[in-house]
């Protein structure tokens, strides 16, 4: 009788100690969860300020104002500019269509 008490007892003290484990690993559980939305909301925070970033450095007023400054660039007038289209010119030859088409599969 005696062996079968230290088996119960064991087996009492064994869920005890397992139904405390479980408890203390969902705290900490809930402890990583709250870290892990704290830093997604400072990333998102951060991408906001990036987005923000790229559209100020993209402005073309102020790349048109880069280029002028620093490079010395200026407008171009009247005439200076050659309008470039998507696609094949018409007046191109067969030749010159075929290798450019060569040239568009080659990596």
């Amino acid at each position: 009788m005696t062996l079968r008490r230290i088996l119960i007892g064991a087996a009492v003290v064994t869920v005890i100690l397992l139904d405390i484990w479980q408890h203390v690993h969902i705290v900490t559980l809930g402890y990583e969860v709250e870290q892990a939305r704290q830093e997604k909301k400072e990333l998102q925070q951060i991408h906001k300020q990036l987005l923000v970033e790229v559209a100020t450095l993209s402005a073309l007023d102020r790349i048109e104002k880069i280029a002028i400054t620093q490079f010395g660039m200026i407008k171009p007038q009247d005439g200076q500019m050659i309008l470039v289209q998507k696609g094949v010119p018409p007046n191109l030859s067969t030749d010159a269509m075929t290798r450019l088409q060569v040239a568009r599969r080659t990596p």
